[in-house]
């Protein structure tokens, strides 16, 4: 990757509200997934397909491990819930290769995005709480 590149994705890291990082985040999963069938699918390729099902698990379990029971409580709870089921189902889909599961852990991630997408709209409008799930998103 060249420096200029390199400099580019920083600044735009460092500029990026926390709450547009996390939509991103949750876009980059879902991608990565959609990804991962398309390439055991309609290509056959196994390698490319663990390789994007990895990248969108990593994703799910940072979610997870980023979860503020303190300040989150009950919906912190059901959330880390829901990551543990989506980590399961792509456990299955590795195992099975069934992409159903893929698809499944997809729908969930498309209902969350959509919950946080209304969440930064209220932020920016400066209406609520800027961490209303409590994740502790510093360093995200």
């Amino acid at each position: 990757m060249s420096y200029g590149l390199q400099r580019y994705q920083k600044a735009r890291a460092d500029t990026t509200s926390r709450e547009d990082i996390l939509l991103m985040l949750y876009e980059g999963a879902i991608r990565f997934l959609n990804q991962s069938i398309v390439e055991f699918e309609d290509k056959g390729n196994l390698a490319e397909h663990k390789r994007l099902l990895g990248r969108g698990r990593s994703i799910i379990e940072e979610f997870q491990n980023t979860l503020d029971f303190e300040k989150g409580m009950e919906i912190a709870t059901n959330l880390f819930e829901l990551y543990e089921y989506m980590l399961y189902a792509l456990t299955q889909a590795n195992v099975t290769r069934d992409m159903e599961h893929v698809r499944s852990v997809v729908r969930v991630l498309e209902i969350l995005l959509d919950g946080w997408r209304g969440a930064a709209k209220q932020v920016k409008s400066g209406v609520v709480n800027p961490n209303p799930l409590g994740m502790r998103l510093e360093g995200v």
